[in-house]
This record gives C-alpha cells, sequence and structure tokens, in this order.
C-alpha cells in the first residue's frame, strides 16, 4: 500500500475511470462520469499505483443535509487490499470537511459488507428491474391524463413532487439530467403537474428514472410514453421494494427483476425519504 496514491479525480482520469467501469459491467457512460465531476469537483477520487487508476469513488452534496457516495470501483486485480475502504474513508473525509450531517449510497451484495464495517445502516432495499429489447411493443392505454413534454415552467411542481420522496431539495442534479435524456415528459391532471420522468442513454441500456409521481394513476401512462419515446434498446428501472404500485407497473410492462440493492446510511441527522413515493431513483451513485 506504500505506493498507494488517493488524489482529486480530474478530466484526464475519467476515460480510465470508465475501463473500470466497464469491467464491473456497469450502466454509467463517459458522459455520467464528466457529471459526477462537475457536480462534485473537489469531492470525486481516485486510488492510483504507478500510472495506473485502480479504484474510484463519486460523492455529491445535496447542501449540506445530506450527501451521496457512488462508483466505488477497484481493478478486480488490486481487490482485496484495503483500496475500497480507503477510498471510502477519503471520500468520507471530505464529507465531514463539508459539514454533511447526513451520508447515503446503494449498495450492491459485494460492496454492503465494506460499507457496514464503516458503519453504514441499512434503510430499505430496491430492486434492478429490465426490460429486454426484444420485449413485445408497449400499447397505449386510455387515459384521462395528458402526457406531454416537460417545459421549464414545470420545474417548481417537478421539484416539490421529487423533494416529497427524496427527502431534500436537489434541483441542479435534476436540471443536469434533464441535459442529456433522450425524453423529459410531464404528466397533467385539470391544469397542474402531477408526475414527470425522464428515459436516459446507458452503456448497456436505457434508464427509466427519476420517475415521480403525485397521484399513483398517473405512473403507466407516464412509464409507458417515456419507454415508446426511445430507441429499441433494454431499459434499466430501479425500483424501491416497499413501492408495490412501481414494482407492480415495471411487471404489467414487461420488466423483470435482475439485481438487489440495499440504501444505506450514515450519520445522526438521517434525512426522510419515503420509498413509497419513489417511482424510480435518479441513479445509484447519486440516489
Amino acid at each position: 500500500m506504500n505506493d498507494l496514491v488517493l488524489r482529486r479525480m480530474t478530466e484526464d482520469d475519467l476515460p480510465a475511470a470508465d475501463r473500470l467501469r466497464e469491467i464491473a459491467g456497469w450502466n454509467q457512460m463517459l458522459a455520467d462520469w464528466r457529471l459526477f465531476v462537475a457536480l462534485e469537483p473537489d469531492g470525486c477520487f481516485v486510488a492510483v499505483r504507478g500510472a495506473e487508476v485502480i479504484g474510484t469513488v463519486t460523492t455529491t452534496t445535496y447542501d449540506r443535509a445530506l450527501a451521496w457516495i457512488g462508483m466505488m470501483l477497484v481493478h478486480p486485480d488490486h481487490r482485496g487490499r484495503g483500496i475500497g475502504s480507503s477510498l471510502m474513508r477519503r471520500a468520507l473525509e471530505y464529507l465531514e470537511s463539508r459539514g454533511v450531517r447526513c451520508i447515503r449510497l446503494d449498495a450492491t451484495p459485494a460492496g454492503r459488507p465494506v460499507y457496514e464495517k464503516l458503519g453504514f445502516v441499512g434503510e430499505w432495499s430496491l430492486t434492478r428491474h429490465e426490460r429486454p429489447s426484444a420485449c413485445e411493443p408497449i400499447l397505449w392505454e386510455t387515459s384521462p391524463m395528458v402526457v406531454r413534454d416537460l417545459v421549464e415552467s414545470d420545474w417548481g411542481r417537478a421539484g416539490e413532487i421529487d423533494t416529497r420522496g427524496f427527502g431534500v431539495p436537489r434541483m441542479r442534479l435534476l436540471r443536469k439530467l434533464r441535459e442529456r435524456c433522450r425524453r423529459a415528459l410531464a404528466c397533467e391532471s385539470d391544469g397542474q403537474v402531477v408526475g414527470w420522468g425522464l428515459l436516459r442513454p446507458g452503456m448497456k441500456a436505457d434508464y427509466l428514472g427519476p420517475l415521480e409521481c403525485a397521484n399513483t394513476d398517473v405512473l403507466v401512462p407516464l412509464a409507458t410514453a417515456l419507454l415508446r419515446s426511445g430507441e429499441k434498446r433494454a431499459v434499466f428501472w430501479d425500483v424501491p421494494d416497499d413501492n408495490e404500485v412501481a414494482i407492480a407497473a415495471a411487471k404489467q410492462l414487461g420488466f423483470h427483476p435482475v439485481r438487489p440493492l440495499m440504501r444505506m446510511h450514515l450519520g445522526s441527522g438521517a434525512v426522510m425519504s419515503d420509498p413509497r413515493a419513489l417511482f424510480g431513483i435518479a441513479d445509484p451513485a447519486l440516489g
């Protein structure tokens, strides 16, 4: 470990970081790495041995109330040597210096023991669902809801719906996600936005999320319209296991469960979130 260097991630590190992502088989793209660094330029780190980037971790702060840790990756040839734990401690030191009161992450089964040793506690489980590219076309369902493009004037209401489930405002993130999505839609009832969502490109599959609903009747029409607006690619949808409405909708629309995750937190000032109000998360690396 004496020759291991932990330092801030730079733009030049991103191709190497994305190769680690490729080895792990995750769905993010190079553009996502750029987003992580843009959101938190001083809070993303790499582990370097010699000239080789062998590990990564990112942080995203939502004011001082809440932060997220993501993209914890270590090259397979260097695992089991404490590099992941060292990266996590570096990320936690950074967040402590920012005065963050609650830290969250979405853990894979392999990563969960590492996080538990650092004091993280499980909150609730979620599952990645996949709709194969060869799935049958989605038929339109009759609905009194108006589904249309998300426009600038919708952001106030969209932010309110998002904060209700996520726990804190994160408008900067939502706007940046909107910039690189395939389609952004809002669902309107009686002149008011009651749901909204994004369909975004990913390396292995498109990604459905965030997906937000103030009225559960909105979910299937909104998800259907988003899925129909994409290319003929597989789609991932990460859904809290406590949200029975979203799970039923995923099954109805041709998705099947493929990977479990656990939402975990560290810190006494835990921000309250409501998994039953989260119909599709933004990303495991962002919440």
